[in-house]
């Protein structure tokens, strides 16, 4: 999938969960406002746990394993530092 469908999936539900969150503690227990935003707290969190296993799971690989630095087969004009040095 998409990384940056992913992220903006991600940032919305992070949006959902926090406003839901925010909400919560400013709502009358027993009223139905209140089961709302448990509700939507709900969903938000159910919709990051399923937005990062998608991510996750259509992680790619990067393409060289190897470390990008390191050069093979390639001489260099003094053997050692030591060699280079009395001249």
């Amino acid at each position: 999938m998409d990384p940056i469908a992913l992220q903006a999936a991600f940032r919305v539900a992070i949006l959902i969960l926090l406003a839901a969150l925010v909400m919560l503690p400013f709502q009358p227990a027993n009223s139905a406002e209140f089961v709302v935003t448990v509700l939507a707290a709900i969903v938000g969190l159910v919709f990051v746990g399923l937005v990062a296993v998608l991510a996750r799971l259509s992680g790619s690989r990067p393409p060289n394993p190897r470390p990008v630095d390191t050069v093979s087969g390639m001489s260099s004009n003094v053997s050692n530092e030591e060699h280079g040095r009395g001249k």
